[in-house]
Parts: structure tokens; C-alpha cells; sequence
């Protein structure tokens, strides 16, 4: 139970600690549901899932990053 809590807290964390990637997975959503709506395109939406699952693996590594050098 304690692994989900962490893991949970972690993944909140991301989202809410680091406002730029915040407003960054914003406007990938922004952007990926306006071009999904105009534009009906198969496999498009996937695309857009990359996209927020190669943000969230970016933010995660800057993250990481950046604990590692406060130590």
C-alpha cells in the first residue's frame, strides 16, 4: 500500500510541482484534440498519445535530473 501512496504522490508531483510541463501537457492535449476534431485522420489520436506519454517520459527524466543534483 505504502508503493502506491509513493507512486501516487509522485506521479501528482509531476503534474503539479512543475507548472511548465503542466501548461506543456496542456497544450498537447489542446492541440492534439483540435487537430483530432478537424481533421479525421486514422490513427492521428495515437499520435497524440505519444506525444503526452514522450512529454511525461521528459518531464520525468528532468525530475530525476534534478533530485540527483540536490542530492
Amino acid at each position: 500500500m505504502r508503493f502506491i501512496r509513493a507512486a501516487a504522490s509522485e506521479v501528482v508531483g509531476l503534474f503539479v510541482g512543475d507548472w511548465v510541463q503542466t501548461l506543456v501537457s496542456i497544450g498537447i492535449l489542446a492541440l492534439g484534440w483540435f487537430v483530432v476534431s478537424r481533421i479525421q485522420v486514422e490513427g492521428l489520436a495515437f499520435v497524440v498519445a505519444l506525444a503526452l506519454a514522450a512529454q511525461l517520459v521528459y518531464a520525468t527524466t528532468l525530475e530525476a535530473g534534478a533530485r540527483d543534483r540536490r542530492g
